[in-house]
């Protein structure tokens, strides 16, 4: 009967849901939050939460306005790279995280206003621990661009293990956005992964000017030292760097096995429906 179908579609919807949110390995989003926005459900499920008010910083939607067409992202989760929030100082977020195991920090950002490289270039540290030195977020991708940076580490007994690292953890992870010399830390988006890089959802490559693939930056081993600082030089805006990296195999190019779930699942449900339609 009508009821039984409809209940039916409830659980049908919930299990579509539940594939999306964890991804094709098991991926689960734990924490998310929309830098500078409201909250927002993403493509893929995950629930992001606003950003609190009374933060240090600025919460901006420049981009909505400025960059609607930002590229390289599904026009429904646009808005996560289009609002921001950035400061004339250092600020942070703070995480809980409750028990042991293995998980992904996936940040997100897109340059909205800075048109050329060294303009915008800020550090990112975890627990005080550096752990990104020099963002560029325009010399990676170009302008009006999503990119999104990885920082897999391990919680384990009371320890934040992060590559080489080894630090005191009480329960709670400091994201920090560090000023340098060239303007605003800022970041869009912030999303925690209970799992592995393997488990973890991509953006898409992309493709410079000579067609080299660009793929997303990945903190693997060793998390960059901070005296990177003194490698840095000033902005030369005679040339303007390319963005460019030698090919190479990526086992994240092929994004074709996390649908498979979503594929059988609807493969379920339409002749589910069908033979429930015409026994009715």
């Amino acid at each position: 009967n009508t009821t039984n179908l409809l209940h039916l579609l409830r659980m049908l919807y919930l299990l579509l849901s539940w594939l999306l949110v964890r991804g094709s390995d098991g991926a689960r989003a734990i924490w998310a939050l929309n830098a500078g926005g409201g909250s927002h459900r993403g493509v893929d499920g995950v629930m992001y939460k606003p950003d609190i008010s009374d933060m240090p910083g600025v919460a901006s939607d420049h981009g909505v306005t400025h960059v609607p067409l930002l590229a390289r992202v599904h026009p429904q989760d646009r808005i996560l790279y289009q609002t921001e929030r950035y400061y004339h100082d250092s600020f942070g977020y703070d995480i809980p995280i409750s028990k042991n195991g293995n998980y992904v920090l996936n940040l997100k950002f897109s340059e909205v206003y800075f048109r050329s490289p060294n303009q915008k270039v800020f550090d990112i540290k975890m627990n005080n621990q550096p752990v990104i030195v020099g963002l560029d977020i325009f010399n990676k991708v170009g302008f009006g661009t999503a990119h999104d940076e990885y920082v897999p580490f391990k919680i384990h007994e009371s320890s934040l293990l992060i590559g080489d690292y080894k630090l005191a953890f009480d329960g709670n992870l400091h994201v920090e956005f560090v000023k340098t010399l060239y303007d605003n830390p800022k970041v869009n988006a912030l999303v925690l992964y209970e799992g592995t890089l393997n488990d973890v959802p991509r953006l898409p490559a992309i493709q410079n000017e000579d067609e080299d693939i660009v793929q997303e930056d990945i903190i693997q081993e060793d998390p960059a030292k901070p005296d990177m600082h003194k490698e840095r030089r000033a902005p030369e805006p005679a040339q303007q760097k390319k963005v460019s990296r030698p090919k190479k195999a990526n086992p994240y190019d092929d994004q074709s096995a996390q649908y498979w779930p979503i594929i059988i699942s609807i493969g379920v449900f339409l002749p589910t429906v069908i033979l429930l339609c015409k026994s009715m």
